[in-house]
């Protein structure tokens, strides 16, 4: 009777032992994985503050777009724009109510930050798009139209590569 109450408790303690061991393993896989697709995630966050696509379209813009005698225009166009940003209310409100960020939009980084945005539905990524191509029309002395169909092209070719989102 001991002999069988003894194989009884260590089939038991062994039981208990492979299924701790196992449950350990599949915990451990879980926290990889889990480490692995937020170190992804982080890594695709980085790379896209590292790098706004905005300023981009305006840089090839302004070098295959701007004549000798524009490079002072097209500066001034651009520096315009860029400060007609923090005063745009649509801007603003969208950063605040769909971004969640209490403040206004300051620069084409913040543009591209508000388009990336995971709250962002079709509707709000075409309002931001909208006011780009508001404030393209607005900046002075201005940019010509081919500029200022080249900067749209480029922002919403950009913007239409980022691909839904959750809210989409």
């Amino acid at each position: 009777m001991r002999i069988s109450k003894l194989k009884t408790n260590t089939s038991k303690k062994i039981a208990v032992v492979t299924l701790f061991s196992v449950m350990t393993f599949i915990l451990a896989g879980l926290i990889e994985v889990t480490l692995l697709s937020e170190s992804s995630a982080v890594a695709q966050e980085r790379d896209r503050e590292r790098i706004d696509p905005i300023s981009e379209c305006f840089k090839e813009v302004g070098e295959t777009e701007v004549a000798p005698n524009g490079i002072r225009n097209w500066t001034e166009s651009t520096r315009d724009f860029v400060s007609l940003i923090p005063t745009d209310d649509t801007l603003t409100l969208i950063n605040n109510n769909v971004v969640g960020d209490s403040s206004p939009v300051t620069d084409m980084t913040g543009i591209w930050y508000v388009l990336i945005n995971g709250n962002n539905t079709a509707h709000d990524r075409q309002m931001v798009l909208d006011e780009v191509n508001s404030l393209l029309a607005t900046s002075k002395p201005g940019f010509t139209k081919i500029q200022q169909d080249l900067l749209s092209r480029c922002i919403t070719n950009e913007t239409n590569s980022l691909g839904p989102t959750p809210n989409y």
